[in-house]
């Protein structure tokens, strides 16, 4: 079971409809389940989503307030039982090639806990995903496992949780990535599992809001990746 994970909020991306057509047209043997991770999504986005078919799921919000993408992924994988590969895609990007989950999953064969794609940025081309050296410490090591980034379930529930809350005790509200894969990734070397990065771009990525490193967003998630890596793994 291939479990693909889409944190919603606001209103609906310009490039949706090829996000859903990107999972749609997957050619692979694995059962693709898709669930969109309400956190406050505009009414009409949260209509058109429900019109999408039986693979694909709206988890509410009932809270009043923005829960923010890292929290509403934790809680969705803590009510999981069984073993499951996880994917996480945000939802202005997309996938790219209709053999992506075919390859991720056929590297989870070969015994890998945790895979990554390259990716193309919209309008740049960049791609931030590279291998990662397994002898260093992943929290000093540059960040290389963004999109399109997968794991074992039973990986992320090995993790002590309080890695993904901030210095109060409260969840990050950005920097989502590094919060959840640095742990995953630092626990996955130290018991001597394999982290692999497949050198094919499989993902597209919206990077529109990062450009401007002066935006109240931008500063708060380099804040929290700073935070993060200095504290490191929390056992």
């Amino acid at each position: 079971m291939f479990k693909i994970l889409i944190p919603i909020h606001g209103k609906e991306p310009e490039s949706f409809d090829e996000l859903i057509s990107s999972i749609s047209n997957q050619k692979t043997e694995s059962e693709i389940e898709v669930y969109f991770l309400d956190d406050l999504a505009d009414s009409n986005f949260l209509a058109k989503i429900k019109n999408l078919g039986d693979n694909f799921n709206l988890v509410s919000n009932f809270e009043s307030e923005k829960s923010y993408a890292l929290k509403n992924i934790c809680n969705f994988l803590d009510e999981l039982k069984e073993d499951s590969l996880i994917g996480i895609i945000d939802c202005d990007d997309f996938l790219w090639g209709k053999d992506c989950i075919k390859n991720i999953t056929s590297l989870y064969e070969l015994g890998h806990d945790c895979v990554w794609t390259a990716n193309r940025m919209i309008g740049t081309g960049i791609n931030f995903s590279a291998p990662l050296n397994h002898s260093l410490n992943v929290y000093s090591h540059p960040w290389v496992s963004s999109h399109f980034k997968t794991f074992k379930l039973s990986q992320y529930k090995s993790i002590n949780k309080k890695n993904f809350l901030d210095s109060n005790g409260d969840w990050f509200k950005s920097c989502y990535d590094q919060a959840l894969m640095l742990p995953i990734l630092h626990n996955i070397l130290k018991n001597k599992g394999s982290a692999k990065y497949l050198d094919k771009i499989h993902y597209i990525y919206n990077g529109s809001l990062y450009i401007d490193h002066k935006s109240e967003y931008r500063i708060s998630q380099l804040e929290n990746e700073k935070f993060i890596r200095t504290r490191g793994f929390v056992e």
